[in-house]
């Protein structure tokens, strides 16, 4: 269970937030509404994320993050406001909050930001007595390949160069790690790592996220407020799946990266921009380039070095110590005894292809620890899916069955299995999901009914 600790003094708005996040699974909740007991609380425990206010008294929610970061500086904090203050804003990212949500926001966006900062739990514990050796304790990034070890070497060369990089690889194999990395070596790394992913905004706010609006631009903007990038200003921007970005925005980027200015929606300041952008795509951008869907004067522009991240069943030697890795660390957050893996299990492990990369690796070791039950972890206690290198099913003993069940009981386990890993590596995204399985959404949406499937739990 990942402990979230929830500070707020409105009673109505923990009241609301421990609504909302205990239908979320593996969160065990602390609410507080006085700030000074949190400092009291932090002082002995430790949580894995912090969620607190601004505006507080008798203590601040930035005296809360300083708080954390004095005592667990790997502990993520987000901050929430709804005074909407520009400077305090700005300040609360610079104090180095991992991320800020205005009041209001929606379920979904806070889930989002909370997965984001959670998924970040194995590249932050950059201190772990685990950790074999000098390049993790200065990376974060666990490792034994010989080809991740060359790609920390070129990022160490090109970090400290202002110079924008394009990241490429497979979903899940941590291009957002190597961009956090490439921001902590570069000169800009006392200022703040802003990421955006391209594909999880609507199109309609894409623009005023990026460059902000003034009061009065369009409907609802009932006061002027800055965008991402004058968030980012003297930092680093990291565009994920810059590949889904529409044709229009692209234009618009094109022209700050050219000129380094931008300009609000609705306003027409000029803005001085001095940011360094590292974009990230799982897509072939060459391609997109030649189907005339991707701009190539923007590739150009964002492609000034390229560093691929090659997926994790190309480099086999590190599945072992990042699924021991994962391992350790969840029998210290749970404060159980340390546990290890039997030979079968780490040869299955080895075995399998992993479609989706070290994030599918996380999260299976994290289902075996909680299904195991000894201080070895079995191989029947991975929840592997089908092997995809044999033409057998092992998703269940149907052989006891007449052809006709056991074929059409195979075939319900296999739709719902293949459905939920998709629904997982797009975070229930539907029309991602239907893009990845060659599918309509139409499709996507009768399986989900048929199989009695929430695309939110």
């Amino acid at each position: 269970m990942k402990q979230l600790l929830i500070v707020d003094d409105e009673i109505e708005m923990t009241n609301g937030l421990k609504k909302i996040l205990s239908k979320k699974e593996g969160l065990a909740l602390t609410v507080l509404n006085d700030s000074r007991q949190a400092l009291d609380l932090l002082k002995h425990q430790r949580f894995d994320l912090v969620l607190s206010d601004l505006k507080m008294t008798p203590v601040s929610g930035i005296e809360v993050l300083k708080a954390v970061h004095r005592s667990y500086p790997d502990t993520p904090v987000i901050l929430l406001s709804g005074y909407g203050s520009i400077e305090t804003s700005v300040d609360a990212m610079r104090a180095g909050a991992f991320d800020f949500l205005e009041k209001p926001f929606s379920a979904r966006k806070l889930f989002e930001v909370i997965d984001r900062a959670l998924n970040l739990s194995y590249d932050r514990a950059l201190t772990d007595a685990e950790q074999t050796g000098p390049e993790e304790k200065i990376t974060g990034i666990i490792y034994q390949s010989r080809v991740v070890g060359d790609l920390i070497a070129l990022v160490e060369r090109v970090a400290p160069a202002n110079m924008n990089i394009l990241v490429t690889g497979e979903s899940g194999t941590g291009k957002e790690l190597f961009a956090r990395l490439i921001h902590k070596l570069s000169a800009r790394s006392t200022h703040t790592f802003v990421p955006v992913n391209c594909g999880a905004l609507p199109e309609n706010l894409f623009e005023s996220e990026l460059f902000g609006h003034e009061q009065g631009a369009f409907t609802g903007a009932s006061k002027t407020k800055p965008g991402l990038l004058e968030f980012a200003n003297h930092g680093t921007f990291f565009l994920d799946e810059i590949g889904d970005l529409q044709m229009n925005m692209q234009i618009k980027l094109l022209r700050m990266l050219e000129e380094r200015t931008i300009r609000r929606v609705g306003g027409r300041r000029e803005i001085d921009i001095d940011v360094r952008v590292i974009a990230a795509t799982n897509k072939d951008l060459e391609k997109a380039v030649k189907e005339n869907s991707f701009r190539q004067d923007l590739f150009y522009r964002l492609n000034t070095i390229a560093i691929h991240i090659p997926p994790l069943r190309e480099r086999k030697e590190d599945i072992l110590p990042l699924a021991n890795y994962f391992l350790s660390h969840l029998a210290r957050q749970e404060g159980g005894e340390p546990r290890r893996f039997s030979p079968e299990t780490e040869e299955a492990l080895l075995e399998y292809e992993w479609p989706g990369n070290v994030r599918e690796l996380q999260n299976l070791v994290q289902r075996a620890f909680y299904m195991a039950t000894g201080q070895v972890i079995q191989k029947q206690s991975l929840p592997l899916p089908c092997n995809n290198n044999e033409a057998e099913f092992m998703c269940g003993d149907v052989m006891h069955l007449p052809y006709h069940q056991a074929k059409e009981a195979v075939l319900e386990q296999f739709e719902v299995a293949y459905l939920k890993h998709h629904l997982g590596m797009t975070n229930n995204n539907i029309s991602k999901t239907a893009q990845r399985c060659g599918l309509d959404r139409r499709s996507i949406h009768r399986l989900l009914k048929k199989y009695k499937i929430d695309e939110k739990d």
